[in-house]
């Protein structure tokens, strides 16, 4: 699961640069900082691979993994 926090991002686009996935686009609106933010679009293409994590300056984007029921 990944999400962006839309009050963070600055609408780099470095997310979109790094994902070979095409889960980003821009917003539609302007966050509280004049940024139209990232959003994942498309969460559902997100491998995990955590690219756009290690490359957000904003540290905008999480990754959560689904729990696969390993009782660890």
């Amino acid at each position: 699961m990944v999400e962006v926090d839309p009050r963070a991002c600055k609408e780099c686009g470095y997310c979109t640069v790094v994902c070979s996935r095409d889960v980003f686009a821009p917003a539609a609106y302007f966050n509280e900082r004049g940024y139209k933010p990232m959003q994942a679009v498309y969460p559902e293409r997100c491998t995990g691979c955590r690219q756009c994590f290690y490359i957000c300056p904003d540290f905008a984007i999480s990754i959560d993994e689904p729990d696969k029921g390993l009782g660890v």
